[in-house]
């Protein structure tokens, strides 16, 4: 099958250029997420054998915020020291040695350079086993350094146009649980993922588990993410950009049926081009 044409979509701003998008609320969107966004080949701990099982991205936040990506799949650990410990990305416990400061770093100048972007931050995961981790000092990081960014869980019926509207810096959807440290008027509910459940999956079987996530029932009215992820015993993940642009293929309905679609090396397959285009879809006026 042909993909459409996305040579021409801006990925830096590609939100922005969505004709009618401000009819639109947040969860009506279809974002192009990340999976495991903090494990990356640029990472200073990327390592290539080992790295061929937890590395999951090509380049870092900013790079990937660059490139289209406006949901990001987060999994923080924490290590203690002084005078105030470290927040660190991790993979089943492999640290990329990418640290929260990163993230946020890139979130600012990204924002600042495009302040018409949405982004969501999605705090997956909030421990690294059993280590303790140090919900109260995230939330203050976190409220601190974006806070003047984050949309409140209180303006989610608001449309894109409204929230532009009422603020020209709030831009960021920031979701995590677990600990009544965090401030509820800055973080969303978990987002909750649909994945196929093991770890190893093929190609015939992660068409199914997508199949079956469609065709289930859920709430349209809150963000939730398809994890569009393969993985073989021995080569780790597995190259399916074919299989993503032909299943999220503009012509078909899957991607329209989608919230957040979470790929490894997101960047391979034109998915961004392809929410770009359900979008606009979503977003133009319905002619009676």
């Amino acid at each position: 099958m042909p993909n459409t044409p996305t040579s021409n979509v801006d990925k830096q701003r590609w939100m922005s250029k969505v004709p009618d998008i401000d009819r639109l609320k947040l969860t009506d969107l279809i974002w192009p997420g990340t999976h495991n966004s903090g494990m990356d080949k640029k990472a200073r701990n990327y390592e290539v054998i080992l790295g061929n099982w937890t590395t999951c991205q090509n380049d870092s936040f900013a790079w990937q915020l660059a490139n289209g990506a406006r949901a990001f799949d987060l999994r923080l650990g924490y290590r203690a020291g002084s005078p105030h410990g470290t927040f660190y990305f991790h993979h089943n416990g492999y640290q990329s040695l990418r640290v929260l400061g990163e993230l946020i770093d890139a979130v600012n100048d990204f924002l600042d350079r495009n302040p018409d972007e949405f982004i969501i931050l999605d705090f997956h995961q909030l421990r690294d086993g059993n280590r303790h981790f140090d919900f109260a000092q995230f939330n203050d990081v976190l409220t601190q350094r974006l806070g003047a960014r984050a949309i409140s869980p209180e303006d989610e019926d608001k449309t894109l146009g409204e929230l532009k509207a009422a603020s020209s810096k709030k831009r960021l959807i920031m979701a995590a649980s677990g600990s009544v440290e965090l401030d509820i008027d800055v973080f969303w509910i978990r987002v909750p993922h649909h994945w196929s459940g093991t770890r190893l999956t093929d190609i015939s079987d992660l068409r199914s588990h997508i199949v079956r996530t469609l065709e289930a029932p859920r709430r349209d009215d809150y963000f939730w993410s398809l994890t569009a992820t393969s993985y073989s015993f021995l080569g780790g993940p597995v190259d399916i950009k074919q299989h993503i642009n032909e299943w999220f293929h503009s012509s078909l309905d899957w991607v329209t049926r989608c919230s957040i679609i979470s790929t490894d090396f997101f960047d391979e397959s034109e998915i961004v081009g392809y929410c770009w285009v359900a979008n606009s879809m979503k977003a133009a006026p319905r002619v009676s």
